[in-house]
């Protein structure tokens, strides 16, 4: 079955799923088991309505700060629909989101419900028209030798990242599938502008596979010395 990340009658309004060292990029399907109260009623209501779910990363908080509710959380997020959903009979759910369109979160707004509402804009990719081949060629060779190194891809992703998709698309696709810190994956979320996005995520790979770094995680360990 294809799926669709457009979203001609996006409202603007966003039941916020704030988790922690979690990004979710448009395009990729992310599976998640829902058990919170608060997340039941979410879920519920996305179901009843427009399927919609917006994935925040909290934002982290200094080292021995504890988090104190309503958590922090930042200003861009990706609005997911729900594609396929199984509601148990305690009331959990087991669903699939996909990853649709990039948000700038703009205000929460006062609700009775139990989760987090905000106010957001749409964020679209600014396209990268006259890039080079090459820059494909190197991300989509980079990428693989990661995840080959890895123990991926699989036979269906490695088709996908060698096929002639938009390149912002190719970009996030890659951030997701990749293991990287959260906040690298949040700066390539935050980022619009397909060159820019694509000539980070670059500049990580060419660090993480250069001679002899393939198996290398980014960012190196901090130095003891």
């Amino acid at each position: 079955m294809e799926f669709h990340t457009e979203l001609p009658d996006f409202s603007g309004r966003c039941r916020l799923f704030p988790l922690p060292n979690l990004v979710l990029f448009p395009h990729v399907i992310l599976p998640l088991h829902i058990f919170e109260p608060r997340y039941r009623q979410m879920t519920s209501d996305a179901l009843d309505g427009d399927q919609l779910v917006t994935m925040v990363q909290i934002r982290p908080t200094a080292a021995g700060v504890a988090g104190t509710e309503p958590v922090p959380i930042m200003d861009v997020a990706c609005v997911g629909k729900i594609v396929r959903h199984e509601r148990l009979p305690d009331g959990r759910f087991n669903i699939l989101l996909l990853g649709c369109k990039r948000v700038r979160l703009l205000e929460e707004t006062p609700s009775s419900k139990l989760y987090r509402i905000a106010r957001a804009r749409l964020m679209e990719d600014q396209e990268w028209p006259e890039a080079p081949e090459s820059r494909r060629t190197e991300l989509v060779a980079l990428a693989l030798d990661l995840l080959r190194s890895d123990g991926k891809p699989d036979a269906e992703l490695s088709q996908l990242l060698q096929s002639d998709l938009p390149l912002g698309m190719l970009a996030d696709i890659i951030a997701h599938a990749l293991e990287l810190p959260p906040f690298v994956k949040q700066s390539l979320l935050d980022e619009v502008r397909v060159e820019v996005r694509v000539g980070y995520l670059l500049s990580i790979l060419r660090r993480m596979c250069g001679p002899g770094a393939c198996s290398r995680p980014y960012p190196p360990p901090v130095s003891l010395n």
